[in-house]
């Protein structure tokens, strides 16, 4: 059978005010506000966590624009599954609203946020056990031995911040093994985000549901993406 995968992906970059280490400033809040009117119009409402059921907040296939920080993952389903279409939308405004395409409108049931919790442009990693970001997840910041219940499981994955990091198809950071830097750098004044959007393991040179630990650093000779790469201002297109 074959699957067919709808995803949406935002990244809202504002200005930023970071205070103590681990902890979000004012600039750092990381939140969407979604509006059922085009042009930021209409019953709105301020997302800041994962929610598996747009229902429960009202807007479940209503949101047809929004504001935001952060990188934003949205979904057809509940519980972060995609539906049955070959649809790929990306969303990037930096520093501004805006309305959401045609084939994004009207359609999300579920949303969550990639990246840390504590700062935009934080070194982080989310594992997911679907191809386009979908399904259930493991993430963080640190060495990963194994991955619990994602053992074996992963089929895309995103890293935000300037470290690499590197993926092993063995436990104990052992197997086979590839780096992931981010490869798309963007700026708004003095606000850096970067990240890397890995929508399915062929982009590594990996088995699918091969990605069993996580080690910090670029300990591969493989590698995908560098440091500190051209930053981009403001790019709102697909």
């Amino acid at each position: 059978m074959k699957f067919l995968e709808f995803w949406c992906l935002l990244v809202f970059i504002t200005s930023i005010i970071r205070s103590e280490k681990g902890v979000a400033g004012a600039g750092d809040f990381r939140y969407l506000t979604g509006y059922v009117g085009l042009n930021q119009t209409g019953a709105h409402y301020q997302f800041t966590e994962y929610m598996p059921d747009l229902s429960v907040v009202q807007m479940d296939n209503s949101i047809q624009s929004a504001c935001g920080v952060g990188i934003w993952l949205l979904y057809d389903e509940v519980n972060y599954d995609p539906i049955t279409n070959e649809t790929e939308c990306t969303v990037r405004p930096i520093g501004e609203c805006g309305n959401w395409s045609p084939q994004c409108q009207n359609m999300v049931s579920s949303l969550r946020y990639a990246g840390s919790p504590y700062g935009l442009n934080d070194n982080y990693y989310n594992l997911y056990e679907g191809t386009y970001f979908r399904g259930r997840e493991f993430r963080g910041n640190t060495n990963a031995a194994d991955l619990g219940d994602l053992d074996m499981a992963v089929s895309s994955l995103i890293v935000t911040g300037q470290s690499g990091w590197t993926f092993y198809t063995d436990v104990n950071l052992t197997g086979s093994n590839v780096c992931v830097y981010a490869d798309e750098h963007h700026t708004n004044g003095d606000i850096d985000h970067d990240f890397a959007r890995v929508q399915g393991m062929e982009k590594l040179g990996l088995p699918d549901n091969s990605i069993r630990s996580v080690a910090r650093g670029c300990l591969s000779e493989y590698v995908l993406g560098h440091p500190g790469g051209e930053r981009r201002s403001h790019d709102a297109s697909n």
